[in-house]
């Protein structure tokens, strides 16, 4: 029992160290503690000046700076609308050949798809009668003119009489006009080309008996191709002779050919309720032909309208709107009305300039009257050149 006192004694002894240290750390963490939180002011206390040389170096607050935005000029634009119909190709010149007169095929000097000049000869018919009633005539001329002069040495010496005389005359003319007309049946059995064209697939063979109502041949000129095509009647003020067109055929996927309108029906179908249109395309590698298809787009001119970036126009309960920067960088909502989108942009219709900067990106957080720094986007529009706004993939057929 004595000897369990001391160490009793030692215990509480190392307990109340334990505890005493304890303290002591919890109350150096709680000067630490209030030395960070209050150190400004404790440094402003010993040494005003530098407190102020530190405020003065702190960044400007977002308010102050200017909340960042994207920005870009609105430019003008014209509207236009595409018309949009269907064709089908003719060729400038097209014709089908028929003989002038019956016969048999004597012989064909043409294949499909060879190019020919004017005058050219396609085809030959049989014509021996016709160059011997050729050869009867030039002898009768020859005849006729003999006579005339034996009577013209005579009649000086009275044994002819003027009236011989005359009717030899005559009977010259005739002769001659006998051999003009055997001259034009022989040349009716030779089939020419009446101009420069392609030939198409010849519709008889050596042998084969025609007449005036037998297809002998096609002949085209394409150099050009003409394009037939309708309008609805409400568009019949806004197509005009002149106004370029741009076609695409199916035949050749992804080309587009361009052309001007030739010349405009004089009346609206009544049924239909469209007008008819052609276009003249210029051919010159001969691609198009005739007969083929085409999709045809007119471009009709509208109004300029100021156009901007499609996500710079926001929707509100009042409407559209844009947000646009003045000269003092403060934003103000401006509304506005929807005319057309096109290509990403947009063109409105509202109190809206040609080279006002109106906010692209960075919109949330905009509230009129407040500062914005802004990051232009693109160059200040010219004054005078605005691009042009077609309508994307909305027509109007016939």
């Amino acid at each position: 029992m004595t000897n369990s006192l001391p160490q009793f004694g030692s215990f509480i002894e190392m307990a109340r160290k334990s505890t005493l240290l304890t303290a002591g750390i919890v109350i150096i963490g709680l000067a630490g503690s209030a030395y960070f939180f209050a150190r400004d002011d404790i440094t402003a206390l010993l040494s005003p000046d530098s407190q102020s040389a530190a405020q003065s170096q702190k960044p400007a607050s977002a308010a102050e700076r200017g909340l960042p935005v994207i920005a870009e000029y609105a430019s003008l634009m014209d509207e236009k609308t595409v018309v949009e119909a269907v064709g089908t190709g003719k060729s400038a010149l097209g014709v089908l050949i028929y003989p002038a007169v019956s016969g048999e095929i004597d012989d064909i000097l043409v294949r499909a798809g060879d190019r020919v000049s004017k005058g050219q000869v396609l085809v030959i018919l049989d014509s021996d009668r016709e160059r011997l009633a050729r050869d009867l005539a030039a002898l009768q001329v020859k005849d006729a003119q003999q006579l005339l002069a034996r009577y013209e040495k005579a009649r000086p010496l009275g044994a002819v009489a003027e009236s011989e005389v005359d009717s030899a005359r005559t009977a010259l003319a005739e002769a001659r006009i006998e051999l003009d007309q055997a001259e034009v049946n022989l040349a009716d059995r030779t089939i020419l080309a009446p101009f420069d064209g392609i030939v198409g697939i010849p519709q008889v063979e050596a042998g084969d008996r025609v007449d005036s109502s037998t297809v002998i041949v096609t002949l085209d000129n394409i150099e050009s191709i003409l394009v037939d095509f309708e309008v609805a009647e409400t568009r019949f003020d806004n197509v005009r002779v002149g106004q370029s067109v741009r076609v695409e055929t199916w035949s050749l996927p992804g080309e587009v050919f361009t052309g001007v309108v030739e010349s405009i029906g004089s009346r609206i179908d009544p049924e239909s309720r469209t007008f008819a249109v052609r276009a003249r395309v210029p051919n010159p590698n001969s691609r198009l032909l005739a007969g083929m298809s085409f999709a045809v787009y007119v471009d009709i001119e509208g109004k300029k309208y100021p156009s901007v970036p499609e996500i710079s126009v926001l929707w509100g309960d009042e409407g559209t709107y844009v947000w646009r920067i003045d000269d003092e960088n403060k934003v103000s909502r401006v509304p506005v009305r929807v005319v057309k989108r096109t290509n990403g942009r947009i063109l409105l219709d509202g109190p809206i300039s040609e080279g006002d900067l109106v906010v692209v990106e960075g919109v949330l957080r905009l509230r009129p009257g407040r500062t914005v720094s802004a990051s232009v986007r693109g160059d200040a529009p010219v004054q005078g050149a605005g691009g042009v706004a077609a309508r994307d993939g909305v027509g109007e057929g016939s």
